[in-house]
């Protein structure tokens, strides 16, 4: 896995990661609070080989509800 995402474009991680952060913040059965969420966002980043999260523009955080939650 590790080797095969060696070769996927880090606009297509960004993306990923900006979708799965806005698929489970919508959401609302899973009950995880917004710090919480980004943590495991963060972590998931992290399992496609990201140094660090992606930046995410204020305002996509804004519209999400995310805006000055730690970890973004």
């Amino acid at each position: 896995v590790e080797h095969a995402l060696a070769h996927v474009e880090m606009r297509n991680k960004e993306a990923a990661y900006q979708a799965w952060l806005g698929y489970y913040n919508s959401v609302k059965t899973i009950g995880r609070d917004k710090i919480r969420l980004v943590e495991l966002a963060n972590e998931f980043s992290s399992s496609m080989g990201l140094d660090r999260p992606p930046a995410i523009p204020k305002l996509v955080l804004g519209k999400m509800g995310l805006k000055n939650v730690p970890g973004l």
